[in-house]
């Protein structure tokens, strides 16, 4: 018993003189702190998971349920501030040791997107969504990792074993988060470009309160849409507006 305490202790020991040496350094590698809170001003919420990089040393984070943020840097690196579906913020860092506060705003970007092709090859969606993909490319490129080390089988003798997910599992919960936040999004800029306002309009000569009422009524849903053709959505389009003609209060199921 006491050989295994005299072989635990230098274990230990060098395990926190390593974890200080690397907080040190890490301190000297990035000797400014910023800080801030990422909220949207016109709907007054806080945009959690909103993410934080910095284009310089290549360090990202989340912001908190709370808005707030903390991120390394050096003066002159520059911090990108995204959320999704929003106006991306970005700034270079002045201080040159100490804290920095830098509060972001971000506005919303336009939901409904013009139907019409913008090029011989992609189309207005593809763009932004291709668009989408590189601004937060860093972070959909991130693995998740489960808080069991399923890699690394139990094996006979000594077991003093270190998780490298634990730790890390808030970390974890807001990667899931923003994938899954990301996910959501793409779906339903899908859907907001294939049935747009504009659309509907061309299709049944509806406009102001009764296209917004009728849009609302009806909508196809993604995987639905991504297995009809422009002549089926046409016709699927054309035959409920018939029926709101007739009767708004009546409610045609998706399928018919």
């Amino acid at each position: 018993m006491n050989s295994c305490r005299l072989f635990l202790a230098p274990v230990v020991a060098c395990l926190l003189v390593g974890a200080f040496s690397g907080k040190v350094q890490a301190q000297n590698e990035t000797p400014v702190i910023v800080r801030g809170k990422i909220s949207d001003p016109e709907k007054k919420i806080v945009l959690y998971p909103a993410t934080i990089r910095n284009k310089n040393t290549g360090a990202r984070v989340f912001s908190d349920q709370g808005g707030y943020y903390r991120i390394g840097a050096r003066k002159g690196d520059e911090i990108l501030i995204s959320f999704i579906g929003y106006v991306p913020d970005s700034f270079h860092v002045a201080s040159v040791i100490g804290e920095e506060v830098h509060d972001a705003r971000l506005m919303q970007k336009e939901r409904f997107l013009p139907s019409v092709e913008v090029s011989g090859k992609w189309n207005r969606y593809q763009l932004d969504s291709l668009a989408r993909y590189e601004e937060f490319k860093p972070f959909l490129e991130t693995k998740s990792h489960t808080l069991v080390n399923t890699e690394k089988k139990t094996t006979p003798g000594f077991g003093l074993t270190f998780s490298p997910f634990t730790s890390y599992s808030k970390k974890q919960t807001d990667l899931k988060k923003f994938k899954k936040l990301y996910v959501e999004y793409e779906r339903q800029a899908y859907i907001d470009y294939r049935y747009s306002k504009a659309f509907v309009a061309r299709v049944t000569g509806l406009s102001g309160d009764s296209l917004l009422q009728f849009v609302g009524k009806y909508t196809p849903g993604y995987e639905m849409l991504r297995n009809m053709n422009n002549e089926t959505l046409i016709m699927w389009t054309s035959v409920r507006a018939v029926q709101w003609r007739r009767d708004p209060k009546v409610t045609m199921k998706p399928e018919e």
